[in-house]
């Protein structure tokens, strides 16, 4: 496995390998993927309170192959086997149970201590314009501005806005005692030296991936297109797609058929058709990865 330098601003991303899908877990290392790596990967998550909705799903995010294979490759990211990882956590090893529980108390008492916090600035806000509001109707009293009635309409209003600030004073008094924690991450159950000793040292290579992941493009699947890849020249939640892309061996035949259906297909949706491959080397020359792009002319 090849690890960053020491330059860089944050560790490998650790990608999850569980029965044969490579999946993120961590939201800062989706967000990172996605910033500095050009890979956004596909949200395979669904919610615990709705698990059979399957319009907009969650973490974790779930990459191909290729793109697992990529990061590995230039020390972004590292593999772990998930399961035998937490297998060997949880079997016999009762120091880091209790680890884990403690870390949930932890996370419980910033939450409550967090919902305190809230619930004290609210009351303050509201103290706050009560008194604001008093001065007002003072000043106005004192001018004669307002009326009697409009004087007694006031300080019922008064009265209202004060019973409400010692109601919300009560509320303040005292943390929620039952607070439920759902644990998002067994991070604090797992050690890192457990993961680093689970790593999986080989990842499927993807070369034409690779490539276009490192110039700057990001891919989506492009099977609705009907080719491997769909190629942005950026966030494709800002750009359309360039380029369809299918990838293929040096020496391997690629039928007529293909091309043309892949070209037309792509020109008529206006994009470019690209295909591309490692070119085989000897020993230890320099990769090579060429590329061809296809388009359809007098569509």
């Amino acid at each position: 496995m090849v690890m960053p330098d020491a330059s860089s601003d944050r560790s490998p991303v650790r990608i999850s390998k569980i029965a044969g899908r490579y999946l993120v877990f961590d939201p800062e290392a989706v967000a990172c993927l996605r910033r500095q790596h050009n890979i956004n990967g596909l949200l395979v998550g669904t919610t615990p309170q709705q698990p059979t909705q399957n319009i907009f799903l969650g973490l974790p995010i779930e990459l191909r192959p290729e793109e697992a294979g990529a990061l590995v490759s230039g020390g972004a990211a590292f593999v772990v086997d998930d399961a035998a990882a937490h297998r060997e956590a949880l079997l016999g090893r009762r120091e880091g149970m209790n680890a884990y529980v403690e870390s949930l108390r932890r996370q419980k008492a910033t939450a409550q201590k967090a919902i305190a916090e809230q619930k004290a600035q609210k009351a303050a806000e509201a103290a706050s314009r009560h008194k604001s509001d008093r001065s007002k109707a003072k000043a106005k009293a004192r001018g004669g501005a307002i009326t009697k009635t409009e004087d007694d309409e006031a300080s019922i209003f008064e009265g209202d806005a004060s019973q409400k600030q010692q109601q919300s004073t009560k509320h303040v008094d005292h943390a929620p005692k039952h607070l439920a924690v759902t644990p998002t991450s067994s991070d604090d159950l797992v050690s890192p030296a457990l993961f680093a000793r689970h790593t999986i040292p080989s990842v499927p290579d993807g070369p034409l991936c690779r490539l276009l992941q490192r110039t700057g493009y990001f891919m989506t699947p492009g099977l609705r297109f009907g080719s491997k890849y769909s190629v942005y020249p950026g966030d494709p939640l800002r750009f359309h797609a360039h380029f369809m892309a299918n990838e293929y061996g040096w020496d391997e035949p690629i039928p007529t058929l293909e091309i043309v259906e892949g070209g037309r297909l792509a020109t008529a949706v206006k994009k470019a058709f690209l295909i591309g491959g490692k070119k085989t080397g000897d020993g230890e020359a320099e990769e090579e990865i060429r590329t061809f792009s296809i388009e359809w002319a007098a569509m």
